[in-house]
């Protein structure tokens, strides 16, 4: 049967001076950004009113240029902040924000892009970098100006087949539950290739046609779960000759961006199940919160003991590093997972 009863209308962005886009879903995040410039920038000198800063080694004399400039050619002038928590380091930095927003002319909408992943504590999932008494809220609330908080988390793995219905809805194609949940279980939370993989399931159906389970098993890539077990689990076992080979190998068959991404989706899973494990949690208990398969959570409580929290927590950082400088060009993925996977093989 198609997916139905699950899908939900397209979430409404509401009219503010300021927007804070906090989350992980770059996909959610990108859309967003691009409704707010057509919002804002697309009457007459549109290149001119919409500008994208990136907030790591912003000086504050160009932002406050950029915020204080009135708009050509049209009633507002958008400004968006990447990497906004790298500009806002602390409270002085937040207090002259604060001021700033506090003064902007009317014609500005300032929206800031804050990185942020949710982590599981003490039974529910909060915020790692910014939580409710974080200096960049108040700092907002006291500016006086209409705010608008957009918290965009990546969908969890039990939450993926409603956000590949959802998709496929959008895309003007019905899929099978089943198909759904099959292409979950091949792409984890990769929205970015989830919606690829829908684009492509449905050329191929044709036009009125739904998306079969079969057509997902003969179409998409092979699921490389059990591969990145294996991959971590011989990094666990500090075995560096296998831990590379394995490297190696799904370099060879998939992109790049898939096996960074599911090397991050496993570190966030074992800190996750560990934590779980410390509280006295076991397997059922891991696959009840993370919304996985009872067998990837056995997986999971088996691998954990095998890194102690705080490599983990460590591991989690430096892929957080690596992703930020593959942005810049700094180091390409390769090497950096090459490099990394080495390490923690020793």
């Amino acid at each position: 049967m198609p997916v139905r009863e699950k899908k939900k209308e397209k979430e409404e962005i509401p009219s503010a001076d300021v927007y804070v886009l906090q989350g992980d879903d770059e996909l959610s995040i990108g859309e967003i950004i691009g409704e707010l410039a057509g919002r804002f920038a697309s009457v007459g000198f549109a290149e001119m009113n919409f500008v994208r800063l990136d907030g790591r080694g912003l000086p504050k004399s160009d932002l406050a240029n950029h915020v204080n400039m009135l708009p050509m050619g049209g009633a507002n002038r958008l400004i968006v902040i990447d990497a906004a928590l790298d500009f806002i380091r602390g409270r002085e930095e937040a207090a002259w924000l604060e001021s700033l927003v506090a003064g902007m002319p009317a014609s500005t909408v300032l929206a800031l892009v804050v990185n942020d992943s949710r982590k599981y504590s003490q039974g529910k999932m909060i915020w790692q970098a910014v939580g409710s008494n974080h200096s960049l809220k108040k700092a907002l609330k006291n500016a006086n100006r209409p705010i608008a908080w957009l918290e965009k988390p990546l969908p969890s793995f039990r939450e993926m087949p409603e956000w590949i219905a959802n998709e496929a809805s959008a895309q003007g194609v019905e899929i099978e539950g089943r198909a759904a949940a099959e292409l979950a279980n091949l792409v984890g939370n990769n929205l970015f290739q989830a919606r690829n993989e829908i684009t492509k399931a449905a050329s191929y159906a044709g036009e009125g046609q739904e998306i079969t389970r079969d057509m997902i098993r003969l179409l998409c890539s092979p699921s490389r779960e059990e591969d990145i077990f294996a991959l971590v689990d011989a990094a666990g076992q500090r075995n560096p000759a296998k831990a590379l080979g394995l490297l190696n190998s799904l370099m060879r068959d998939q992109p790049i961006q898939y096996i960074f991404s599911m090397v991050v989706r496993q570190i966030r899973l074992l800190i996750i199940a560990k934590e779980i494990i410390q509280e006295g949690g076991d397997d059922k208990k891991i696959a009840t919160e993370v919304g996985t398969h009872p067998f990837v959570a056995r997986k999971l409580m088996d691998q954990a003991p095998r890194f102690s929290m705080r490599e983990l927590e460590t591991i989690y950082q430096r892929l957080d590093c690596m992703d930020e400088e593959s942005k810049t060009g700094n180091a390409t993925p390769e090497v950096m997972l090459e490099i990394l996977i080495a390490d923690l093989s020793k």
